[in-house]
């Protein structure tokens, strides 16, 4: 699908008779499902069926505050929504009672909540993250009005602790605030935690937040299971996208953090709910969606996405590697990069690109049907 003109869409001051929108709907929705199984660049998982629970479209589910706060209005689904928190804090190698964590609107919001943790705890500090960090890091040390420290890459896709050093044994004694990416956006390299923190040591007290927008939900299931999350006490907060690896209608992230770094209390006494989450009013139906789809997931549904993804990314190197592509696929990894295609194929894959190269993200809607037309168009492209 391409972005359909303005004009097609623009809203007159006369109401339209009912079926004239309802037909253009109808159409965009068309259009979509139609791309679904071409949609291969870019980390959201199209795989999934809510059309069961299509009552949900006929209620308002607010959550105002922090999912454990009762409020005024009390037509929120906090409790699936504490229940989500606590599941996904288990994921991420910490006990759910110490952590507090709350359903974002993506991954940014969750990324900008764990570094103001950081940040309020070292106020200090500077904040510092690789150049294959996602671009919201920026936004947000613009945001915070905080000083941001871009340290380039090692031959692997992650941050370059060897420089991280150079840079905080220059600003000894302020702290640091660093982000660990699990997944870069370009080449979903995941970044060692435990060489950031000894790198990251002449600047003092040092803060990691864990962006595993893309890949907090497949790295629990590899064998570095163990060592992720919250295992290092460094470790602050933990940002994961769900719509990316289980699928969902709507973008949604789990911001966590752990709880001694929030001080909860009534922000508005006219919704009576204490608040510590940057959004305030948030959707209850991403929520409900999300508890749904966990709930019959279980730890077991999420596994076999994990390995059908990742089995999918070694499928996909391979046959770039045969159509003469330069893959390179990174370990637990579900993103191939790989030399940038003729245009018309980024197109229709729908590829995202930077430079020479593009990516492919795996995510569980791929199939090795589609992987075998791109191959093919590549090889035709070539001739």
């Amino acid at each position: 699908m391409r972005t359909a003109p303005f004009d097609q869409y623009r809203i007159h001051p006369a109401p339209q008779p009912v079926g004239d929108p309802l037909g253009r709907i109808d159409d965009f929705i068309a259009e979509m499902r139609a791309e679904r199984p071409y949609v291969l660049g870019f980390p959201g998982n199209l795989d999934f069926s809510f059309s069961n629970l299509a009552g949900l479209l006929d209620i308002l589910v607010n959550n105002v505050g922090d999912p454990d706060s009762g409020e005024k209005s009390d037509i929120s689904a906090k409790p699936m929504e504490r229940a989500v928190v606590d599941f996904m804090a288990e994921l991420a190698n910490a006990d759910p009672r110490d952590v507090y964590g709350y359903v974002a609107s993506g991954g940014s919001e969750a990324d900008q909540f764990g570094l103001d943790r950081g940040c309020t705890l070292l106020p200090e500090a500077r904040i510092y993250c690789s150049a294959g960090a996602h671009y919201c890091i920026r936004k947000s040390a613009r945001l915070m009005r905080k000083e941001l420290v871009v340290v380039g890459c090692d031959d692997r896709g992650r941050i370059d602790t060897d420089a991280l050093a150079r840079e905080c044994r220059d600003h000894p004694g302020r702290g640091a605030v660093v982000v660990a990416t699990v997944g870069t956006t370009m080449t979903g390299a995941i970044d060692d935690v435990d060489a950031i923190t000894a790198a990251a040591a002449p600047a003092g007290r040092v803060y990691v937040h864990v962006d595993a927008a893309l890949g907090g939900l497949i790295v629990p299931f590899t064998p570095e299971r163990e060592s992720w999350g919250f295992a290092r006490p460094e470790v602050g907060s933990v940002a994961i996208s769900m719509h990316k690896g289980l699928g969902m209608p709507v973008p949604c992230a789990l911001a966590m953090c752990r709880a001694e770094l929030v001080d909860s209390r009534v922000e508005g006494e006219y919704v009576g709910a204490t608040d510590s989450t940057l959004a305030c009013s948030r959707s209850g139906l991403a929520s409900t969606l999300l508890w749904y789809a966990l709930a019959t997931k279980g730890r077991t549904g999420l596994a076999n996405n994990a390995r059908r993804a990742l089995d999918m990314a070694e499928y996909t190197a391979k046959k770039l590697a045969d159509a003469g592509m330069h893959p390179i696929l990174h370990p637990s990894s579900i993103i191939v990069v790989f030399d940038r295609p003729a245009e018309w194929i980024c197109r229709k894959y729908h590829l995202a690109t930077e430079g020479t190269r593009a990516h492919i993200v795996t995510v569980p809607h791929v199939t090795a049907q589609v992987i075998d037309e791109l191959h093919r168009d590549v090889l035709r492209s070539l001739r």
